[in-house]
């Protein structure tokens, strides 16, 4: 069989083990399996070249946090309310709630990072989260349209609530923010500067904002 190979691929043969041999001997601890596992590598690092040159390079996310962002996206009336306006308001309670049926809420301080992206199709997002990404909020910021505040009787115990709504075009709340009131004293006790907090925000922008 040897012998029928064409003269450039029976040098190639003959030369491999004695390229393999000098790849041992010059690097420790080398072996054939390395040299062929080298080898994949160059292989692969070819194919993604080849895909970048070909526009097409491939997207890798790992689980957990936003997608890759694409561009860099202006900060937004919204982010600035998040980011410095509310930055005061201490411990909130984060509401939303979903059409089909339950109702999520959680508590986080107010003051915590922001990060804008956008994802393809869908769209520019604006991610709220503490520094450890325990508590993460991601806001569609196409379809927020408006924020509105509001001090109003609870529905059930009838203690003050002190709410920011964000909105979509149509009215419909995407998600709410209330202060939070001190566990220890009770519903309807809200720690101190709290409320002095929240009424300047609303006054200055007098209980709505456009986004």
């Amino acid at each position: 069989g040897i012998l029928k190979m064409r003269p450039a691929a029976l040098l190639l043969a003959l030369c491999a083990p004695a390229v393999a041999l000098a790849f041992m001997t010059a690097v420790p601890g080398a072996s054939l399996a390395s040299l062929s596992g080298s080898a994949a590598i160059s292989r692969h690092t070819h194919t993604v070249r080849s895909l970048r040159a070909a526009g097409a390079a491939p997207r890798l996310r790992m689980a957990g946090g936003p997608a890759e962002a694409t561009e860099t996206v202006a900060p937004s009336a919204l982010v600035s309310l998040f980011k410095e306006e509310m930055a005061d308001w201490g411990l909130v309670r984060w509401i939303l709630v979903n059409p089909s049926g339950s109702v999520l809420e959680t508590t986080a301080q107010m003051g915590m990072g922001t990060n804008l992206f956008t994802i393809p199709g869908k769209g520019t997002y604006c991610t709220i989260s503490t520094a450890d990404k325990l508590f993460e909020c991601h806001i569609n910021m196409d379809k927020a349209k408006s924020v509105v505040w509001s001090q109003e009787p609870a529905k059930v115990g009838g203690h003050m609530l002190h709410v920011m709504r964000v909105k979509d075009e149509a009215g419909a709340i995407m998600l709410s923010c209330m202060l939070q009131y001190d566990p220890a004293q009770g519903a309807g006790n809200y720690f101190p500067g709290k409320i002095a907090a929240f009424e300047r925000v609303m006054g200055k922008f007098n209980s709505e904002m456009a986004v």
